[in-house]
């Protein structure tokens, strides 16, 4: 796998690079009825085939072929950013917590 950070390489025809919000719908259902998930590009295999690694707001990573996703719209990549917030402000509750009980 070769990494692309902040750069297209125009020789693979990728459109995406590392950080950039996309939809995989590949993963849409219709039953029971589920969005397509949105991820973040972490790693970017240049292949064959191209691949994308993704990861979700809670932090689950899976392969996107180049062909199933898209670029995130606004209100998904708000959503996105939304969910990682309360992820993270929730990680940070329990760590003060934890390290509280350590204290008594």
């Amino acid at each position: 796998m070769t990494e692309t950070v902040g750069q297209r390489p125009a020789s693979t025809g990728n459109p995406h690079v590392r950080g950039d919000y996309v939809v995989d719908e590949a993963t849409r259902q219709t039953v029971p009825s589920e969005p397509a998930w949105v991820g973040r590009v972490q790693l970017v295999s240049v292949g064959p085939p191209l691949r994308y690694v993704l990861v979700t707001a809670t932090g689950y990573e899976w392969r996107a072929r180049l062909g199933d996703v898209r670029p995130a719209t606004v209100e998904e990549r708000a959503e996105y950013d939304a969910a990682l917030e309360r992820r993270l402000r929730g990680l940070r509750d329990l760590g003060r917590r934890l390290t509280g009980s350590r204290r008594a």
